[in-house]
């Protein structure tokens, strides 16, 4: 088995029996549940060799601390996407609070940290673990990069925070997270493209200059993980602390699309999901947000110009 996804188990027996192990029939993945006991979700793992692919979703029944020890020396980029995650590093005795949607960069070794979940909210993440063969690449092409600078200087400390620097970070994250487990080679060499997509997109050098304001980055948390919802704008502009009209005027201005536009495009991709995975329409339907199974095959069929 692929070194991170040895270390990814290993880190998950110390935990006990939080997540339970269900093999992938595919060579380096692995994919564990969340005991029902815990709550629900998951966390998978998609080793490539020189990148390893992880992301998961879960939901806990009861706060729930975790320890563990990591003794190997590793390079790692997490993309918080929903929830916070409260970590406490041994080694340096720094706690962090990390509040989504966040980029958390990790490298050495990390030794025993402690993290600490919180009970009824919805958490998911994408990490990208590497090892040192990337780190020329990194160093030669984006020298003045904020995560080269981190990654290459040994001075800095294990951990930091850095926010998600632009939409096209944020969209692609979200499309890892909820492409489906892979069931080919094909699907890999896919997961694959989208992860290298994700780190090119984080890497690139003008990323700074599209920094999304947090309020919009929350408005897009929010859309993301309660589509299956009744969403209005007035709603929304309630949960995020702002008025109706800048709310629109910032999501269009920063996303490129209204809010209304936005939430379609998410329930239209987890409708192809559904879809592929055989759920019936009127499931698909009813699981997206959608009441009527016949409106949803009509806006279906206007947004992707195809029937089924």
């Amino acid at each position: 088995m692929p070194i991170y996804i040895d270390l990814h188990q290993a880190m998950l027996k110390q935990v006990g029996d939080v997540f339970l192990d269900t093999q992938s029939q595919l060579p380096n993945h692995y994919l564990n549940r969340l005991n029902p006991a815990q709550g629900n979700g998951y966390r998978e793992r998609y080793d490539f060799g020189k990148l390893c692919v992880g992301k998961g979703k879960y939901w806990l029944h009861h706060p729930l601390t975790i320890k563990t020890k990591v003794s190997t020396h590793i390079f790692g980029i997490t993309i918080l996407l929903s929830g916070t995650h409260y970590i406490k590093n041994h080694q340096s005795n720094i706690k962090y609070e990390i509040r989504s949607p966040m980029i958390i960069l990790r490298k050495g070794n990390l030794g025993v940290q402690t993290i600490y979940l919180p009970a009824n909210k919805n958490m998911s993440l994408i990490s990208l673990d590497f090892n040192e063969s990337l780190l020329p690449v990194i160093g030669s092409t984006f020298e003045q990069h904020e995560l080269a600078t981190f990654f290459l200087n040994t001075s800095m400390p294990a951990i930091k925070t850095i926010h998600i620097p632009n939409k096209d970070v944020l969209h692609q994250a979200h499309y890892l997270l909820n492409a489906p487990p892979a069931q080919s080679s094909i699907n890999l060499l896919h997961l694959e493209g989208a992860a290298l997509e994700l780190l090119s997109l984080i890497l690139h050098k003008n990323t700074q200059i599209d920094q999304i304001p947090a309020l919009i980055q929350e408005t897009i948390n929010i859309l993301e993980n309660q589509f299956e919802n009744k969403i209005t704008i007035r709603h929304l502009s309630k949960m995020v602390g702002t008025n109706e009209c800048d709310l629109k005027r910032l999501f269009k201005e920063h996303t490129g699309k209204t809010i209304g536009e936005f939430l379609l495009s998410i329930r239209m991709r987890h409708a192809q999901i559904l879809l592929k995975e055989g759920i019936s329409v009127e499931n698909t339907a009813n699981r997206i947000g959608y009441s009527s199974s016949q409106y949803f095959k009509q806006i279906f069929e206007r947004y992707f110009g195809y029937s089924f």
